[in-house]
This record gives C-alpha cells, structure tokens and sequence, in this order.
C-alpha cells in the first residue's frame, strides 16, 4: 500500500508521470491506428459520444458555439481551443494543446495517430451534445493548429 499523500508529491513525481501519461497515450493510440487502420475516426466518435452521455451538464437545443464553449470550459487545464467563422464549415483553433506536449516528448508528429484519434474524440463529444454529425480536419499544425470543422 502506498502511504505518499499529495503533500509528499515533488516535481519530479509530477515529471515522472507526466512521461509515463505520454508513453501511454503515445502506445494507445498507435496501437489503436495499427489495429483499426481507416476506422480509427470510428472508434474515437464513437468513445467521445459515449463520453458526452456521461458528462454531467444539459443542455437544451445547444448552437456549435455554445457546446465548443462548454467543453473549452471544462477542458482549459489542458486546451485553449475556440472557434472561428460561420455557416456548416468552421475552423476550430487550438491555442493551447497538451498533446503538443505529449508529441514534443514522444518525438510524435503532430496531427499524426495520436491527434488524429484525439479530434474524432472530441468531434464525437461535440456530435452527441449538439445531436448532428461533426467532422473535423486537420489543416495545419504547430504553435496553433487549425481544424476545418463540418456540421450538419
């Protein structure tokens, strides 16, 4: 049984498991790309729907703008993300990303498997909260990544 209460944790143990979180995300998203090849879109839809069911809000007759909104709220200890123009096709702008991190560290490309499963996650919570098909693109990666983002 481990004893180590919070007020025992250094930055080394903060680093620590940061790297091994990284490692983590890095082997389960490649693994999930290998396995699932062309449906791995499939399979992060799928668990950011199942998600969204659990997340504990309600929302009566949400706008993209308002459910982007929430989850940037709910997500801004790791993401910085808004959206930008209007109509069916918008972009989704991440100022801040953690996968950044996690991708400088693993010496990943980014918006290679694990931001690729990472945006159908996402897409998918964004699916069930506005209760209309959302697809995301990635257009450019960096400092800031731009996604085309489709409703219907």
């Amino acid at each position: 049984m481990n004893t180590v209460t919070t007020e025992q944790v250094t930055l080394e143990d903060h680093v620590n498991a940061a790297t091994e979180v990284a490692f983590l995300l890095d082997i389960f998203a490649a693994t999930v790309d290998t396995i699932m090849g062309g449906a791995t879109a499939s399979v992060g839809r799928i668990a950011g729907r199942e998600m969204a069911r659990k997340l504990p809000i309600h929302l009566t007759n949400p706008t993209l703008d308002e459910a982007v909104a929430l989850l940037g709220s709910r997500m801004k200890a790791g993401y910085v993300f808004r959206l930008e123009g209007e109509g069916a096709e918008r972009s989704l702008i991440f100022d801040h990303c953690v996968l950044r991190d996690v991708c400088a560290q693993r010496g990943l490309d980014m918006g290679a498997a694990l931001c690729r499963l990472f945006h159908a996650y996402l897409d998918g919570i964004v699916n069930e909260l506005v209760c209309r098909p959302v697809k995301s693109e990635v257009v450019s990666c960096g400092e800031q990544c731009r996604l085309k983002l489709r409703t219907q």
